[in-house]
């Protein structure tokens, strides 16, 4: 049963798995309470795994949206042509390459192969090509412009609900918020204590909640397609799992 205590067995066996250090942060959010420290530790799983599985649908959905704005601006083999993009882009198409056998090597595939973080890098401004002194700057305001802006029909109402003005840099913001939730997710960082994001060490909000995410990954579904939206939020474990906090 979720939230009941854990046998001492299982207690001593939990914390050695979760190393102090780890434990450390939910025994401080449990203001000291080491019971209700590793009952946090386990709804931190449930809520990464409700979390997942809505991201799930959100990267497939945002990287399908934008690799079909770039077939209509470059066309199917974008991925093989000097579209303007980064060394840091190119980088992880080249990885997405080399990671596939020769034979297997279609438009398609390397496109599944594409991580969240390459079709995210494609709404901040460019970094540059080259190395110095033939080093250049990319501006993917240029692609915002020509075509990827598309990608999101229900951006402009979007935005605006939110207060904002729908521009690359809003929704890169909004897609950041959403990567920063999927990695500390996916990689078992602790959720407890918000999500940092980075760049913002200096910043007025350097973390932002579960709920501060999702909101971000069901406003960037909105823009996508609001019925694909409607569905996630009817289905997700997520508001259930935050109700259920030790």
């Amino acid at each position: 049963m979720r939230g009941a205590p854990v046998h001492p067995q299982h207690a001593t066996a939990l914390d050695r798995a979760i190393s102090a250090d780890r434990l450390s942060t939910y025994v401080r959010a449990a203001a000291g309470d080491r019971e209700r420290a590793r009952a946090l530790d386990v709804w931190d799983r449930d809520v990464a795994s409700a979390v997942l599985a809505d991201v799930a649908i959100v990267e497939v959905a945002v990287r399908n949206a934008l690799n079909d704005a770039l077939t209509r601006m470059q066309g199917e083999r974008w991925c093989v042509r000097d579209i303007g993009l980064d060394d840091r882009s190119r980088h992880k198409l080249a990885m997405a390459w080399r990671d596939l056998p020769r034979g297997r090597r279609t438009p398609g595939r390397v496109v599944a192969q594409l991580v969240l973080g390459f079709w995210v890098d494609l709404l901040d401004s460019g970094g540059t090509v080259g190395r110095e002194p033939q080093q250049f700057s990319v501006s993917y305001e240029d692609l915002w412009r020509a075509g990827l802006a598309r990608a999101l029909p229900g951006g402009r109402v979007e935005a605006v609900a939110d207060g904002g003005r729908f521009t690359r840099t809003w929704t890169h913001d909004k897609l950041r918020m959403v990567q920063a939730l999927r990695n500390r997710a996916a990689h078992h960082e602790p959720l407890v204590n918000g999500i940092p994001l980075p760049g913002r060490a200096q910043s007025r909000l350097p973390r932002i909640s579960v709920q501060d995410g999702c909101e971000a990954y069901l406003l960037v579904l909105r823009m996508i397609d609001r019925d694909l939206a409607d569905w996630v939020t009817r289905e997700s474990r997520v508001p259930a799992e935050l109700r259920r906090r030790p």
